[in-house]
C-alpha cells in the first residue's frame, strides 16, 4: 500500500494505487477522499441509466461516450468520479496511448446519492456548475435527503439541474412523474423506471 503524505496533483491521482481494488477515491484540494461503498440498487440504477443513455446516443448517431466513475478533472488538485458522465467520444480513442480520465466538459452528469448525499447536493453542484456542465441529475433512490433541502418534501426523487445564465435551475421529480432530459430530448423515463432500474417496459 502506498502512503500519501504530500498533496497530489491530478496526474498523480490517476496513478495512485493503494493495493485494494475495491477502494475508490476522489481528489479534494490535493487530498484523497474515500468514496462510500455503493449499494446493490445504486449499481443497478447506474447500469440501467448507462444503458438507456448509450441506447439514446447510438440511435441518434451521436459520437458520445458513457463513462462510469472515471476521474473528472476539475483543477490540478481536484477530481471527482461521477457515477455517470456523458462526454464527446475522445478523438484519441483508437490511438496507442489514449488519454486517461475526463478532461473535457461532460454534456451530462448523474450522481446516485449515497451516504455522502450532501457532497452531491452542495459541493458537486457548485463544482459542476463552475465548469459549465449543462445537465446534472441527482438520484435520491433511498429518499435520504432531509426535507429542509428538498423543495417537494423528503422522499425518493430525481433532482434535475440544468444550466441557465451560468447558474443551475432546479426541478424535482417524484414517483409517477416523467423526467425530461435536456441531453437526450427523445428519451422518456419516469422516476419509477429509474428507481426500479427496469428497462423491460421501455424496450
Amino acid at each position: 500500500m502506498n502512503t500519501i503524505t504530500n498533496l497530489l496533483t491530478f496526474e498523480q491521482f490517476l496513478n495512485f494505487d493503494d493495493g485494494n481494488e475495491i477502494n475508490e477515491y476522489e481528489l479534494v484540494d490535493g487530498r484523497l477522499v474515500l468514496m462510500p461503498e455503493p449499494s446493490e440498487l445504486h449499481e443497478e440504477i447506474l447500469e440501467f441509466l448507462s444503458f438507456m443513455f448509450e441506447l439514446s446516443y447510438r440511435r441518434l448517431k451521436l459520437k458520445y461516450s458513457v463513462r462510469k466513475r472515471n476521474a473528472l478533472f476539475l483543477d490540478e488538485a481536484k477530481a471527482r468520479r461521477p457515477d455517470i458522465a456523458i462526454i464527446e467520444r475522445p478523438k484519441t480513442f483508437f490511438e496507442d496511448r489514449p488519454s486517461r480520465g475526463i478532461t473535457t466538459k461532460p454534456f451530462m452528469i448523474v450522481e446516485i446519492a449515497s451516504s455522502n448525499w450532501s457532497t452531491d447536493l452542495v459541493d458537486k453542484q457548485e463544482e459542476y456548475q463552475a465548469i459549465g456542465v449543462p445537465e446534472y441529475w441527482i438520484v435520491d433512490d433511498r429518499g435520504q435527503i432531509p426535507a429542509k433541502y428538498c423543495w417537494r418534501g423528503k422522499g425518493k426523487k430525481v433532482i434535475v439541474l440544468t444550466l441557465g445564465n451560468g447558474e443551475y435551475q432546479r426541478c424535482e421529480y417524484l414517483p409517477g412523474e416523467t423526467i425530461p432530459c435536456q441531453t437526450f430530448p427523445n428519451l422518456t423515463l419516469t422516476v419509477d423506471q429509474v428507481l426500479a432500474a427496469d428497462a423491460e417496459d421501455i424496450l
